[in-house]
């Protein structure tokens, strides 16, 4: 990840910037909530601008990242093929 953003555990900060893509790219159904993720957790992009990139406000992003992160909690631990 560029930098470390509020509320990743340490074990998800461990985790390679290949799986976080893995994770985002097979786990997350939404193609808006994927470029979000990767925009905020492995490019460090700010919330503020992601927003602007995708037609959403700061807040609608703050309000998607905890639902997003829930999924990539949820299967940090599946092995990539």
């Amino acid at each position: 990840m560029a930098q470390a953003r509020p509320n990743i555990t340490d074990e998800l900060k461990s985790l390679p910037n290949d799986k976080w893509e893995y994770i985002i790219d097979n786990y997350i159904k939404n193609e808006i909530d994927r470029q979000i993720a990767k925009m905020y957790y492995l490019d460090g992009i700010p919330q503020a601008d992601i927003g602007a990139e995708v037609g959403y406000s700061r807040s609608a992003i703050k309000k998607k990242l905890p639902k997003i992160l829930n999924i990539i909690e949820k299967y940090q631990k599946v092995t990539i093929d």
